[in-house]
């Protein structure tokens, strides 16, 4: 089960505890009260457990609402597997951009097994789903799909935000695949009157109707166009922590934004032969993203994607 909602449950179920307990003192009830007291203190060493120790693997439910669940007994099987299905295609996507940089434009989604989420659990309340990553081992550092998970719950949340600033930031990271998939998604909530509540270890939100018709209304009218190109200038500075570099082209003008994994590495190996990379000239490669939101005018985001040449 989806962390969040385990301690939900359990914190849910001490304040049962507490009412009963409560309850058996009043009436002086003293093996009720030492039984309900023995339950309490399980359940505190569990919620203990749980906090000391929280899951490093993927972990996310879906509550689904409106016309196409009937309460918390069944939701439209065609509804839910292309909601699951589309879900699962946006964690893949922002998946193999976060490992190879950018994926084409075309043809199957690279690393797509490595990203397979497992229904492990039916959700109680509102009808939902626990989507979960299965590892043989326990992992010691959160791993690359829970990290995509929670950026596809980051873009979600932004997408349907009323703020259009949370949206347009989201669109920095955007690329054309990962918005056709968001648009995907929002169509299928908002075509059957749906909504969505995420729960995540950091998330829990609801997208409701009017959030999930605004993302739709906003992914349809936004379109994104990428090239690539070689720049040269002075690399003004660069961030391998943050992913973040800024550079003075040979025409003066400043150029900044993100860096690949694979540009992030080679800065690194810079460093570690005692290279100085900083206030060089170089020759870069740099992916420039045209993106073009509903009533705004439209935006170019770089990234950095290779170091060419110095000189």
């Amino acid at each position: 089960m989806a962390h969040r909602l385990r301690l939900e449950a359990l914190q849910a179920e001490i304040s049962a505890v507490d009412a009963l307990l409560k309850e058996a003192i009043e009436v002086g009830d003293p093996v009720g009260e030492y039984q309900l007291s023995k339950r309490k203190g399980s359940l505190e060493t569990e919620i203990s457990n749980l906090l000391k120790e929280p899951v490093k693997t993927a972990s996310v439910a879906l509550f689904f609402g409106g016309k196409p669940v009937f309460g918390s007994r069944g939701v439209s099987v065609a509804f839910a597997g292309n909601a699951l299905r589309q879900f699962q295609e946006l964690v893949s996507k922002v998946y193999a951009t976060f490992e190879l940089g950018r994926i084409g434009e075309r043809g199957p989604i690279p690393l797509k097994q490595a990203t397979d989420l497992m229904v492990t659990e039916i959700a109680k309340g509102s009808f939902g789903f626990v989507l979960d990553e299965l590892q043989e081992q326990l992992e010691m550092f959160d791993t690359d799909l829970k990290k995509a998970v929670q950026e596809v719950a980051t873009l979600l949340e932004r997408t349907a935000s009323p703020n259009e600033i949370d949206f347009e930031e989201a669109l920095e990271t955007l690329d054309p695949r990962t918005l056709f998939a968001l648009k995907e998604f929002f169509a299928t909530l908002d075509s059957s009157n749906a909504t969505v509540r995420l729960v995540e270890d950091k998330f829990d939100f609801t997208l409701d109707e009017p959030a999930v018709h605004r993302a739709r209304e906003r992914t349809e009218a936004t379109s994104i166009d990428e090239a690539e190109e070689l720049v040269d200038g002075i690399l003004v500075g660069f961030l391998p922590q943050h992913r973040k570099f800024e550079a003075k082209t040979d025409d003066g003008v400043d150029v900044y934004g993100s860096v690949t994994t694979e540009a992030a590495e080679q800065y690194e190996s810079f460093v570690s032969s005692l290279e100085i990379a900083v206030g060089k000239r170089w020759r870069f490669k740099i992916r420039r993203r045209t993106v073009r939101p509903v009533n705004r005018p439209p935006r170019v985001v770089h990234k950095l994607t290779e170091f060419l040449q110095a000189e």
